[in-house]
């Protein structure tokens, strides 16, 4: 196990030094870049530049890089999610450019064997500070494609690869307070609360099945059925916010 553990961490140390390397990167990536040297600096942490960070070491490319992916993910936000408040498009666009979630996106995505870390420096690195890496290397990386490539092909990077957790984390958030977001939606569309009625009631004793409707004044929103009228009711709201979300989608 050690071996193997010292054989990944001396690839990690110098395969970027490697110009087939940066090539797979690119593959990877489906970016070309003109100048190869920014795609090398992106990757590049300041343990192997101590010296020269600033101008080697991912740091300030790390740096646009955030502030680019921010500027989308608000606007994907703002333009899909006409009916938010502020405050739940804050708390989306939080989740989105967590740390935790770019991690994953650039774990999923196989940055981590590009990354050119001090082997001395790596040693002292946990998993933990491993994700870290890969949400520091994505966001440079979104930074060096807007230098070299400029901004629609950096939008287009930001696009296929972060803008999908927008819908992916707001569907979570939908199934974990359903009935909370149906009733602020209804409230801003029609000032009133939305209404959830028992419509049919099944089965006896422990196999009863509950069958509830929420209503916008008499306008049927959505249907569930469950064991329990409280279940139900979620369902029946988490219904009415799909076939809400599919009526304002464009055709």
């Amino acid at each position: 196990m050690e071996n193997e553990e010292n054989a990944d961490t001396a690839n990690i140390t110098n395969n970027a030094d490697d110009v087939g390397t940066l090539e797979d990167l690119e593959s990877l990536l489906q970016v070309i870049f003109h100048d190869r040297s920014l795609l090398q600096r992106a990757v590049t942490h300041h343990s192997c530049c101590p010296e020269t960070a600033v101008h080697d070491s991912y740091d300030t490319l790390e740096f646009l890089g955030d502030a680019i992916i921010g500027a989308h993910v608000v606007e994907h936000i703002y333009r899909s999610f006409p009916d938010a408040s502020e405050g739940e498009m804050t708390t989306l666009k939080s989740e989105v450019v967590s740390r935790r979630i770019l991690a994953g996106i650039g774990q999923n995505m196989g940055l981590f064997p590009f990354i050119r870390v001090d082997i001395d420096n790596l040693r002292t690195f946990n998993e933990r500070s491993r994700d870290s890496l890969c949400a520091d290397v994505l966001e440079a990386i979104v930074g060096a494609i807007q230098i070299d490539q400029g901004s629609e092909i950096a939008r287009d990077f930001v696009a296929r690869t972060i803008l999908p957790m927008v819908e992916y984390i707001s569907q979570q958030t939908l199934d974990t307070n359903p009935k909370g977001r149906l009733q602020k939606l209804v409230l801003q569309r029609s000032g009133s609360l939305p209404r959830y009625r028992v419509l049919e009631q099944s089965g006896r004793n422990n196999d009863r099945v509950f069958t509830v409707g929420v209503f916008e004044h008499d306008f049927l929103l959505g249907m569930g059925r469950a064991s329990s009228i409280k279940e139900a009711g979620r369902i029946a709201a988490r219904e009415a916010l799909e076939l809400m979300r599919g009526t304002d989608t464009p055709a």
